[in-house]
């Protein structure tokens, strides 16, 4: 004997706005633009310029003659490893170091070119270009993300939220290792990981639900 079962199909619309008006069903965007406000160097504000340092033309300028840094205090975390990208785009002489904290160095750069490492930040919170004195040139696009334990950039979420959408200059995002991003769960948070890597013009908005 055949049995014949006829279930009306689930519209997912309907159930989300039932949960809504239940006051079973939150939903938020969070924005993931990085840790480091004004990278692009857009405006003059937001860096703390040491001698020799100025903000113009969209880049920010050594001049040689002492050392000095350009400083930004973030919302880093001591101990905790992220990864720091920046643009040296023009570059005459000296040497230009990157720090995540007061005693978290990176490498010294020497020429022209777009540099990412990950370094964990110790000492302080501030965001620092160290200079030395005889370093003259121009940096742009500074950006810092945290990373993961295989130093892979995430977009963490708060506390209690889990990701539903993923926007990325304004495009819809797909799923899967193989796609644009992977959802991660930590045991404790949910985040998202990129398939590659932002950049400080990247803009990343995802939409949350609570989980």
């Amino acid at each position: 004997m055949t049995v014949s079962v006829t279930k009306n199909a689930i519209n997912l619309r309907e159930e989300l706005a039932s949960l809504r008006n239940q006051g079973g069903y939150s939903e938020q965007q969070f924005y993931f633009d990085g840790l480091v406000t004004n990278g692009t160097f857009d405006t003059d504000t937001d860096w703390t310029k040491g001698t020799g340092w100025t903000i113009g033309s969209g880049v920010a300028t050594k001049t040689a003659g002492t050392q000095s840094n350009l400083t930004q205090t973030s919302g880093l975390t001591i101990g905790q490893k992220y990864m720091i990208t920046f643009t040296i785009t023009a570059y005459t002489a000296g040497n230009f170091i990157p720090y995540l904290g007061s005693t978290g160095a990176g490498t010294a750069r020497t020429a022209v070119g777009t540099y990412s490492e990950v370094i964990t930040c110790a000492g302080t919170t501030d965001v620092l270009l160290v200079a030395n004195s005889t370093a003259a040139g121009s940096v742009d696009n500074i950006s810092v993300f945290e990373v993961d334990a295989n130093d892979d950039v995430i977009h963490r979420l708060p506390k209690g939220w889990k990701p539903k959408d993923v926007f990325e200059d304004g495009l819809l995002q797909r799923e899967g290792a193989a796609h644009d991003y992977e959802v991660v769960y930590d045991g404790f948070d949910y985040f998202v990981k990129p398939v590659v890597a932002p950049s400080a013009t990247t803009q990343t908005c995802v939409i949350g639900v609570k989980a």
